[in-house]
């Protein structure tokens, strides 16, 4: 059939793309950095000794937190080297010019004031000339807080071991009961893998539908459609130029599986990350199956969109309706996940315009009975039935139209006539 052949040219060319290729091994690369790399220096950041001084002004704090500031450095010395600081003299105002003039100098890190009312009021104030290293700033502050704690309730006859053991949170474990037995609930592996995967499909399907519209934009624009349609029937055009994207997509999708196989398995087999991810090849499958229903759909309207249009610019107006429905999936997930059998999210994902990522999310999350699954992609397949005779007769008369973009009215007279 010339439709495949329409296809097969489509899909070499984009395959041969030099943007092609750069997007598919960077988009992989980049996305496993922007994964991997962050947690990596972070968690491996070299730590250095810490010197600090302390202006205690309630005189009753600093061999406390001294105490409990404990942390050590990889060969085992104390991380920080504390040095209390008298206010006497020249006053608290005296003390700081000294301090500050140290800090300019290298000799100490930064320094803590700890005011007369520090415990009833828990408030201190720490000066130093990098504030941004968190993990430092989270122990001094984690460590002041235990020793404000403990004195606040020393003075009231309590011991704070005996109160810390009476309070302890009581950790709730979850197990999720289905047809297939019982086993752990973990949201947030649950949420982030759902959130990666439904931004890859909106993302994907988005991109590569808006690629059929300005294909179809472009050999418009350069008169070759005419010479095509002289030997091809617009359908056998329109379809070949669906189907050889989608491939490229789908090819895309196959060289980023095997970098990303790659990359879980690293990332999993460090034991960093395989708290954040959880997904299996039943997952993988839906993905796929839902990609393809979702570019078949989506794709075919913008082929419409395109055989329309004269410029892209005239395209990004109309295309605005179909986009905001896509858009709305990800606007609502949450909404989806902490309901996902509820009216709200069955209703949403029976919708055409919905169904590609809002029913891969309920599959992901809480798996709905079988029937619902299969009423939503036989509704898929109905819709992309139905949009693919429209936009046909829409393609048929509009891609060998010039001049002034025509109107919803004037549209749907094309739709009858053909």
């Amino acid at each position: 059939m010339k439709l495949f052949k329409v296809a097969k040219r489509e899909y070499i060319d984009r395959v041969r793309r030099k943007s092609f290729v750069i997007g598919t091994i960077l988009g992989p690369v980049l996305m496993g950095a922007m994964v991997i790399l962050p947690g990596l220096l972070f968690e491996h950041a070299p730590e250095s000794r810490v010197d600090m001084a302390v202006i205690d002004l309630t005189d009753s704090l600093y061999a406390g937190f001294e105490q409990v500031l404990d942390d050590t450095l990889s060969n085992g010395s104390k991380m920080f080297a504390l040095r209390k600081v008298s206010a006497s003299g020249e006053g608290v105002e005296g003390a700081k010019k000294e301090l500050n003039a140290e800090i300019a100098a290298g000799t100490i890190e930064g320094y803590l004031i700890l005011p007369p009312d520090a415990v009833p009021k828990g408030t201190a104030t720490y000066f130093g000339k990098k504030v941004s290293n968190i993990r430092t700033l989270e122990r001094i502050e984690g460590a002041l807080n235990k020793t404000i704690v403990a004195r606040r309730l020393s003075n009231r006859g309590l011991d704070y071991g005996e109160v810390t053991d009476m309070l302890k949170r009581v950790n709730i474990e979850t197990v999720q009961v289905g047809k297939g037995g019982e086993k752990a609930n973990e949201f947030e592996r649950m949420y982030i893998t759902s959130f990666i995967f439904i931004m890859l499909l909106y993302m994907t399907i988005l991109l590569w539908g808006i690629a059929v519209q300005r294909s179809i934009i472009e050999e418009k624009n350069n008169r070759i459609v005419e010479v095509l349609l002289s030997s091809l029937k617009p359908f056998d055009l329109m379809g070949g130029k669906i189907l050889g994207v989608g491939a490229a997509g789908l090819t895309q999708y196959a060289i980023w599986g095997v970098f990303g196989i790659g990359l879980m398995s690293y990332a999993l087999s460090t034991g960093q990350f395989s708290q954040y991810v959880s997904f299996g090849g039943g997952t993988v499958a839906f993905f796929v199956l839902f990609y393809v229903l979702g570019f078949l759909f989506y794709s075919t309207l913008f082929a419409g969109i395109g055989a329309v249009c004269n410029t892209d610019q005239e395209a990004q107006q109309m295309q605005t309706p179909v986009v905001m429905c896509l858009a709305f999936t990800i606007v609502i997930p949450m909404a989806v996940m902490q309901n996902p059998d509820g009216t709200f999210a069955t209703v949403c994902s029976m919708i055409p315009f919905f169904a590609p990522i809002l029913m891969f999310m309920r599959i992901n999350i809480l798996t709905p009975p079988a029937w619902q699954i299969a009423l939503s992609i036989a509704i898929l397949l109905a819709s992309i039935y139905v949009a693919g005779i429209l936009a046909a007769k829409i393609f048929r008369i509009g891609i060998l139209m010039y001049g002034k973009r025509p109107d919803v009215r004037e549209i749907l007279k094309w739709i009858r006539r053909a």
